[in-house]
């Protein structure tokens, strides 16, 4: 028995979170303005050199901290390894000639608390460089099972237009992404056989992505879910805040927030 880690990779977490919280977005409204008022996203008083490499990811629970993930890096600055929070729970990356990233080996923890190859992600690239389908053969922790899934994505040129996702070679969900000039705006998620939809849209300062917030296309005035990003003065990332309005308003919580923090070399 592996001690699987919690991943969003198959239709059925996907479409079940959205389920839930669309549910409960019913109990409460939070109503979003036309006119977005940007948060103040810069932080005062950390501040990393520019570009710097991410080496840790931490889950705030506000009197503590958890480490999430932890990033080891080659001599030519590719990640080779990403350690989940505990010694045999990890990944590790292989790339090809090209320099492109390869083959992901993804490594569970068993009951005598070893490490056990539970999963394995192959990429393939077209002629331009862009990455065209990823392949995942495995432990599947929704399906059960050794099972394979895979994405399949399409460009306009360099651009990311639609990711499909099948099981068994059936498609179960794909993804629009919209683009304003260069600038991803909107992810529209779309459950093969339904007429629902969800959309996540992206909002920009200076270049930079400091919110997002999610709504299905039947109430787009209503957050599912919203995320505040925060950076210090050489833009690295140093805080994700992510707020499901709809959950507080089931719990009788005053929000219902999940933290990350981002800490570099």
């Amino acid at each position: 028995m592996i001690k699987f880690r919690f991943q969003l990779k198959n239709v059925a977490t996907i479409v079940a979170c959205f389920a839930i919280c669309m549910i409960f977005a019913g109990c409460g409204k939070n109503e979003m303005d036309n006119d977005l008022n940007i948060h103040d996203y810069r932080v005062q008083d950390i501040l990393y050199p520019k570009d710097s490499k991410l080496k840790r990811v931490y889950h705030d629970f506000v009197s503590y901290k958890n480490l999430s993930r932890e990033y080891l890096y080659d001599n030519l600055g590719r990640i080779i390894r990403v350690n989940s929070g505990s010694v045999h729970t990890y990944d590790t990356y292989q790339y090809n000639a090209n320099g492109q990233l390869e083959t992901i080996f993804m490594y569970g923890e068993n009951i005598e608390n070893l490490p056990v190859l539970y999963q394995t992600i192959f990429n393939s690239y077209d002629t331009e460089g862009n990455k065209v389908k990823e392949l995942s053969e495995g432990e599947h922790l929704y399906l059960g099972g050794v099972q394979t899934w895979h994405n399949i994505y399409q460009y306009n040129g360099s651009k990311l237009t639609k990711r499909e996702y099948y099981e068994e070679d059936q498609l179960k969900y794909y993804i629009v992404y919209e683009y304003k000039e260069n600038t991803l705006k909107k992810e529209k998620f779309f459950v093969q056989g339904s007429k629902d939809y969800g959309t996540t849209e992206h909002f920009y300062d200076q270049g930079l992505l400091v919110y997002s917030t999610q709504y299905s296309n039947k109430d787009s005035k209503s957050a599912i879910i919203y995320e505040m990003r925060y950076y210090d003065w050489n833009n690295n990332l140093i805080k994700l805040v992510q707020n499901f309005p709809a959950l507080s308003s089931y719990s009788d919580a005053t929000v219902f927030l999940v933290r990350w923090e981002y800490e570099y070399e």
